[in-house]
């Protein structure tokens, strides 16, 4: 006996729908729903399929579309209700998700980050007519007069600046990250001090 039948039915569901979907069938005759009937089946046949299959039953299916919401519905709201109906926990609509734990910043993120918020800045190395400088109240970029583009070298020094900016700086509302007390300081990222 099949432990799960309820799911496992829907996910054939949700796969016929996916397989119709990708041959093209756009129209939806009646929309997915789940209702409540009063008409009382008929008992199930052994063969309910193919020549020996019983005939139709005109009451059920005239209730079900009777009672079936008019506008579109998606087949996954109609599979909720369903469970609802029965007592099954579904997945919710729109699941809550877990806090996010703050990643671990390199020792040279961390570097760049005590630097900012000891009011000393971040910069790209001189000598180039494009280049960047990050503040901890700015991120400004310096292009020439043609521009110019920057190395693999250059960009991961940008972006190490431009994250350790971000902690700083975090989005209105959120809470700035500041590196400990008592740590290494450096004067930029690309000297390695």
């Amino acid at each position: 006996m099949d432990p799960n039948p309820v799911p496992r039915q829907a996910w054939k569901l949700r796969k016929i729908h996916a397989e119709l979907t990708d041959r093209g069938y756009l129209r939806v005759l009646v929309s997915p729903a789940s209702v409540r009937l009063k008409t009382t089946e008929h008992p199930l046949h052994a063969h309910p399929y193919g020549a020996d299959a019983p005939p139709l039953h005109p009451e059920l299916l005239e209730e079900f579309v009777g009672l079936a919401p008019s506008g579109s519905r998606s087949l996954d709201e109609a599979i909720r209700a369903f469970y609802t109906a029965v007592g099954i926990p579904s997945r919710p609509l729109h699941p809550i998700p877990s806090p996010r734990v703050p990643s671990r910043f390199s020792p040279r993120a961390e570097n760049a980050v005590r630097v900012l918020a000891s009011g000393s800045d971040l910069a790209s190395t001189r000598g180039r007519t494009v280049g960047w400088r990050v503040t901890a109240d700015a991120v400004r970029l310096h292009v020439g007069l043609q521009g110019e583009d920057l190395s693999h070298g250059e960009v991961a020094e940008l972006q190490l600046a431009l994250a350790a900016w971000l902690r700083l700086n975090p989005a209105p509302g959120g809470a700035a990250v500041l590196p400990a007390e008592g740590q290494r300081r450096t004067v930029g990222p690309a000297d390695g001090r």
